[in-house]
């Protein structure tokens, strides 16, 4: 636990990569939060321990954001339980910098355009994971930070994370990522991403993202509340997999329901599953209070900028161009076999739960086998059982792994149960 009021601070790229690098933006804030002391009591630099941001997530993953009238310390960060002094993330050993994400409700397509005096709407720059990465790492640079000890990273902080280890592969020497992806992006994780992006620009209230002359009650739009509302179930309930995800599948349901009992009964839409929640079970009230803050938290453009950034994950195209004079001795091929010259990567632990719905499990345990393309070992826990996506993107769902967590940062290794995979 971090006992503290935390302030967000910023520091300001004068020109960020946009556009899959092809173009830059100028002065682009990025919003940060730090944990603990930057040097021992001796003088001197602690080592640093990054924490970038999940989808639709902030800079505040530990401490308080203020004191109530009682003064009572109030609004934890996310990760608060695992975040402190003696924590298994300690702020009496590390420098703990926790980075926000780069479009959020402060800075993205509402900013306003210097040229036109309003805010830049369909105009706004997308940015790619590998801008992500080359933007996240220059705001480092300016805070002091030449090298990361422990990068960590939940959901698309992991997404993250892959591709700033994958931007300098000397950067880095040990990840921590939570409900992660694996080094490719599952076929399901990229459905998902590609509809909900499509029914966002195909709403026509989303008026090509210029909507910011409406009345802040029409930036709420049906797709909006649609694609939020299938994101945090899939987040919070541990789906069947025989649940439909494919919207170009829907229309094959009624026929092959046809062909029962050869088809399981479980088959449905999520609409069918939406349809058929119980309004007074304690997890759907918390589903629909969940969904409720997400919607006055995020607008229409907003979740589609970050939806995009979704569909530009490659790190492995990254590395092979970050490292072409060693892979071409190697050829061109997809081969995750060999190891690159220059990498300081020794150890990533994956928190992993078999029931996610939104990063499939399987692609962990790919990155795992690929893992000597970056010549580290990999460690792979379990989180409680059927838990959700969700749960790794709060202390509770994390906390109870602290021990093993605080074991491998200390030990090089987690405390046992663990599935190994020995440096390749």
């Amino acid at each position: 636990m971090y006992e503290q009021i935390v302030k967000p601070q910023k520091v300001v790229i004068p020109q960020a990569p946009c556009n899959d690098g092809k173009d830059h933006f100028p002065n682009l804030p990025v919003t940060y939060e730090e944990y603990g002391s930057a040097k021992t009591q001796d003088g001197h630099d602690k080592p640093v321990v990054v924490i970038l941001p999940f989808f639709l997530g902030t800079a505040h993953a530990a401490g308080y954001t203020k004191m109530d009238e009682h003064k009572k310390l109030v609004g934890p960060g996310y990760w608060d339980a695992v975040i402190g002094a003696g924590a298994p993330f300690n702020t009496d050993t590390h420098r703990v910098i926790s980075l926000g994400p780069l479009i959020d409700r402060s800075f993205g397509p509402m900013t306003q355009d210097p040229a036109t005096k309003k805010p830049y709407g369909g105009k706004f720059p997308n940015f790619s994971f590998a801008d992500y990465a080359a933007i996240q790492y220059q705001a480092l640079q300016q805070l002091g930070v030449r090298h990361i000890d422990v990068l960590v990273g939940a959901s698309m902080g992991s997404l993250q994370a892959w591709h700033l280890a994958a931007h300098d592969m000397t950067f880095v020497s040990r990840m921590v990522v939570v409900v992660p992806g694996g080094l490719t992006l599952g076929d399901k994780t990229r459905v998902l991403a590609r509809q909900w992006v499509e029914q966002l620009e195909q709403d026509p209230a989303w008026l090509k993202g210029d909507y910011y002359a409406q009345p802040k009650d029409h930036w709420r739009t049906h797709a909006l509340a649609k694609v939020l509302g299938e994101f945090w179930y899939r987040c919070q309930f541990p789906l069947n997999h025989a649940v439909l995800y494919d919207m170009d599948d829907v229309e094959w349901l009624e026929i092959a329901k046809g062909f029962a009992p050869l088809v399981p009964a479980e088959l449905k839409s999520l609409d069918e599953v939406l349809a058929g929640l119980d309004a007074n079970a304690p997890a759907v009230k918390r589903y629909r209070a969940q969904v409720s803050a997400l919607l006055g938290a995020t607008d229409h453009n907003v979740l589609l900028w970050q939806l995009r950034t979704i569909l530009t994950y490659a790190p492995l195209s990254v590395m092979r161009q970050s490292n072409k004079a060693d892979f071409a001795l190697l050829g061109s091929g997809d081969r995750t076999d060999t190891v690159p010259f220059r990498s300081t990567l020794g150890s990533v632990l994956m928190l992993a739960t078999e029931t996610d719905d939104l990063l499939e499990v399987g692609r962990v345990d790919e990155a795992m086998t690929a893992a000597g393309l970056l010549g580290a070992r990999l460690f792979k826990l379990s989180l409680a059982d059927s838990s959700p996506h969700g749960a790794g993107l709060v202390g509770a769902g994390v906390a109870p792994l602290a021990d093993r967590i605080r074991h491998f940062l200390t030990q090089g290794v987690p405390v046992a149960p663990v599935v190994p995979v020995a440096k390749l």
